[in-house]
């Protein structure tokens, strides 16, 4: 074969290629149409049926548009869907969360009033601690004054501000 030969058969071979191209072109032009209607369709109908249409996502931004067929707005349509399942299932987890930190603050506010009770307590003077921890086992006073050296009328006084301790620390 010579190179003219050769040219002319590329040149053929080009021709067939673009009468290819143009035809499939001029079929997803025509696929577009009918999926454009197919999609006014399917608005149509979740109007109806008061369904939400898939065409914006949960934050209200529009989705984008598809071109050439179904398959495209479905998965999107699926998409969505997921985004917002996930979406809720976080908002429970969320709550839960709240949830234990209001527990965990209600825990904190009683391990800090206990807190601040045993820090009184460690304020006393030596001769009443030891008289403060009987009176908070709940012996009487009599018994307090005989076994700390102290009068009856301090050991219900150790005894008064042992229980008022105890009160405030569990009202906290």
């Amino acid at each position: 074969m010579s190179a003219r030969e050769w040219i002319f058969v590329a040149i053929a071979v080009l021709a067939v290629y673009l009468v290819f191209q143009l035809i499939r072109a001029l079929q997803v032009k025509d696929a577009g149409s009918d999926a454009q209607g197919d999609a006014d369709t399917l608005d149509a109908d979740a109007d109806a049926d008061g369904a939400e249409a898939p065409a914006a996502d949960a934050s209200g931004t529009p989705a984008p548009a598809t071109v050439g067929g179904g398959d495209d707005s479905f998965g999107l349509a699926l998409e969505i869907r997921q985004l917002r399942r996930d979406v809720a299932q976080l908002r429970e987890e969320l709550d839960a969360q709240r949830a234990e930190i209001a527990t965990l603050r209600d825990t904190t506010s009683a391990q800090a009033s206990a807190l601040e009770a045993a820090r009184a307590a460690q304020r006393v003077s030596p001769i009443y601690g030891e008289a403060l921890a009987l009176a908070q086992r709940g012996m009487a006073a009599g018994v307090i004054a005989e076994r700390c050296s102290i009068s009856v009328a301090e050991a219900e006084l150790v005894q008064s501000l042992a229980t008022e301790a105890d009160d405030s620390g569990a009202t906290k």
